[in-house]
């Protein structure tokens, strides 16, 4: 009877079920335990291993909930994407949720974690979604498939955590031996990219200090920070939103490069367009001064891993760039080249809306001089500062179920403009 009314229960609260379930045996004990979807994650309602399991969930007065299964104790938090046993705090991709007067897990736990961290006692088949508690002195039964093995991404990150002020990353694009971009294309003197973004990401971070946001830096000096290093920073310190800012350069074998001016901003998707991918490998290449090795491809299990957790974030992502090449249009002297998609490295690793700004081309004379100038730099930063506000307010508005402000229509995506024609 308790399962019956539990399936009702879900039946009214769930959105949908997802397909399959979660099969557990311990010893002469089966069941099939429907999985739900939930904003897009797989659950297991915890209150259903209880007929299968030796499972004995308690709360605390502040709420967390301390789960015992078999000999493993987890603590878990509704809304909180992280699980800590014996002493040690894991990452999940996905956070357990109170719906109803049920405790939903996600279904990570069990697939995953538990045989993390007891793979004598715990062992899952992902082909047939089975999860088995061996019991002492039985053989453990035997997985055709095994799980993907690799780093697992840390946990997704979701502006305006309750609680606590706003945290935004900024990254100064390349560092230390990474020059990155020099130019401007004819003249006897140069910038360099690395001295650019460093200055523009220190006044971008005064600018959103300024509107009472907490800022974290990926670098505050010159020196080289792995590409992959610079997301996990903004991971481990819970941004709300990543911003790397980078300077342009057109390809020498353009007609006219030095004439190409102009600011871009991308978000972490495939390459739609030829120079999409060129600028994809150009900021890439940077992976050469970390391993003397050419940039290639990662292995494919991580990049689908990766795939996964960015997916969540890709329409906030896509949005927090078109708001940045909006506002970038009432400060920058260029023209809009538009909004595009890309593989850059340095978005991979970090779970969270985050942006990769091209705020120029240093090989234009006219738009080095400026990007070189300090005034200009700190309008420039100015304007991504309140475009990142904007986002926030407008992803707190939406989450809240408050009105969007309809005030000349700020924060509706900006058209995305084509390239100016390559003479």
């Amino acid at each position: 009877m308790i399962g019956v009314a539990l399936l009702l229960q879900l039946a009214v609260t769930a959105p949908a079920v997802a397909p399959g379930v979660l099969s557990v045996r311990s010893g002469a004990n089966t069941a099939d335990i429907p999985t739900f979807q939930f904003d897009g994650i797989s659950s297991v309602p915890l209150r259903s291993l209880a007929p299968v399991l030796p499972a004995r969930d308690s709360v605390t007065a502040s709420g967390r909930h301390l789960l015992r299964i078999a000999e493993l104790s987890l603590e878990l938090s509704d809304g909180v994407p992280y699980a800590r046993a014996n002493g040690t705090v894991f990452p999940l991709a996905a956070a357990p949720q109170e719906r109803d007067g049920l405790f939903l897990v996600p279904y990570e736990v069990f697939a995953e974690l538990l045989p993390r961290l007891s793979p004598a006692r715990w062992v899952y088949d992902p082909a047939r979604r089975e999860l088995t508690l061996v019991g002492k002195g039985e053989a453990p039964p035997l997985v055709a498939v095994s799980s993907p093995v690799g780093p697992r991404p840390a946990a997704a990150s979701r502006p305006g955590g309750k609680g606590r002020r706003r945290r935004v990353v900024v990254d100064a694009g390349h560092g230390g031996p990474d020059y990155g971009m020099r130019g401007p294309i004819g003249t006897h003197w140069q910038i360099h990219e690395k001295d650019i973004t460093l200055a523009v990401a220190k006044k971008l971070a005064a600018a959103l200090r300024a509107r009472g946001v907490d800022v974290i830096m990926t670098r505050t000096t010159d020196t080289l920070i792995a590409l992959s290093d610079r997301g996990r920073i903004a991971n481990e310190q819970h941004g709300d939103v990543f911003v790397s800012v980078h300077v342009n350069a057109a390809p020498i074998d353009w007609k006219k490069p030095g004439d190409t001016k102009g600011y871009e901003t991308y978000f972490l998707a495939e390459a739609k367009t030829e120079d999409a991918r060129r600028v994809e490998r150009m900021e890439n290449e940077s992976i050469h001064f970390e391993t003397g090795a050419a940039s290639k491809q990662g292995d494919p299990i991580n990049f689908i891993i990766n795939d996964m957790a960015q997916n969540e974030h890709l329409r906030e992502s896509s949005e927090l760039a078109s708001i940045v090449q909006e506002r970038l249009g009432e400060a920058s002297a260029g023209p809009s080249r538009g909004v595009f998609q890309a593989g850059f490295r340095v978005l991979v690793t970090a779970y969270m809306p985050a942006v990769l700004v091209e705020i120029g081309f240093g090989t234009n004379k006219e738009e080095a001089k400026l990007l070189d100038n300090s005034s200009y730099q700190k309008r420039i930063a100015a304007s991504i500062a309140d475009a990142t506000i904007e986002y926030l307010n407008h992803y707190e508005q939406r989450v809240s179920g408050a009105a969007k402000p309809s005030a000349k229509g700020k924060g509706d995506a900006a058209p995305t403009a084509k390239f100016p024609p390559r003479e």
